[in-house]
């Protein structure tokens, strides 16, 4: 089947550590849990939107040491891999996330291949077939030429750089980007980024170079700006909260899946959004993933 949705991004193994104390440098201290879990952005959209029932490819770069068992809960689901490449003499991306006692968090990210993707060849194929492509985190010179081929091809585009946005992207790559595509995707803080980026201080100054923006924030929900105005979405109430990481991926899966039905956009909001509800009842991005039946359950009460 021809993929509706191909998502470029990270995939990871993201190992959650918790400690009694911070060491002071120079000596070390005992790990009292540690526990991991699969995730990264790419993976995280293409697993939860596949889970939904959309025909989802991903591009991503891994290395040797990639689980066998990640491979397997993504082709379970029905993700496309054809473009997950597995990258010689690299590691995985990791990222080690440790907290103390008082919930003081410190994060170590490690890139592996996804680092030097600018050296590989540009992988299109299954962006080529499909009727979206959704641009994550990873490297802007890469992206930016697939973004420029989508554009050719006349490929819907959307642009998600994530917390990258702060440390990866700059004004001039930004602005190239944000140019091409049909809609923007940005919590709060990367919406300020943006906006600095592109030299205004409102909304209006930066719908001038997207057509919708889609910004998410957190339990108040999701805040969608473009030529219908300005439409708030609430964020739907999971049964216990656990962990929010992964949320605002989970929410673009929904999104998508949604738009793969032909809902009205409100309504894509709002399947998003229920599926961001069942992601944080649990510890990691991939550890509650829903079906279509039951995002709509909660879903259903909204829409």
């Amino acid at each position: 089947m021809r993929p509706f949705l191909c998502v470029y991004g990270h995939t990871n193994l993201d190992y959650i550590m918790t400690l009694g104390h911070f060491p002071e440098l120079n000596t070390s201290v005992n790990v009292e849990e540690k526990k991991r879990y699969f995730g990264g952005t790419g993976a995280n959209v293409a697993t939860i939107a596949a889970s939904l029932g959309v025909p989802t490819a991903l591009v991503s770069y891994v290395g040797p040491d990639f689980p066998a068992e990640f491979l397997s809960l993504m082709e379970e689901k029905g993700v496309d891999l054809r473009d997950l490449v597995v990258v010689q003499d690299q590691e995985t991306p990791t990222v080690w996330v440790i907290s103390d006692a008082e919930h003081n968090q410190i994060a170590y990210v490690y890139q592996g291949p996804m680092a030097c993707m600018e050296s590989m060849p540009i992988r299109m194929d299954a962006a080529l077939e499909s009727t979206w492509v959704h641009i994550m985190t990873g490297r802007p010179p890469y992206y930016l030429q697939v973004m420029q081929r989508c554009a050719q091809e006349g490929k819907s585009v959307s642009f998600d750089p994530a917390q990258e946005v702060h440390h990866v992207w700059n004004a001039d790559w930004f602005g190239r980007a944000i140019s091409m595509a049909d809609i923007l995707f940005c919590n709060e803080n990367e919406l300020r980024a943006a906006m600095r980026y592109l030299g205004t201080s409102n909304i209006e100054g930066l719908l001038q170079k997207v057509d919708l923006l889609v910004n998410t924030q957190g339990s108040r929900g999701v805040v969608i700006f473009g030529p219908e105005g300005r439409m708030e979405v609430p964020a739907i109430p999971p049964e216990r909260v656990v962990d929010t990481t992964g949320a605002g991926d989970a929410f673009r899966a929904g999104f998508y899946a949604g738009k793969y039905r032909g809902l009205k956009l409100r309504d894509c909001a709002v399947v998003g959004a229920s599926a961001a509800s069942y992601v944080i009842e649990a510890t990691g991005s991939l550890t509650n993933i829903p079906d279509w039946d039951q995002v709509m359950e909660r879903a259903r009460k909204v829409i």
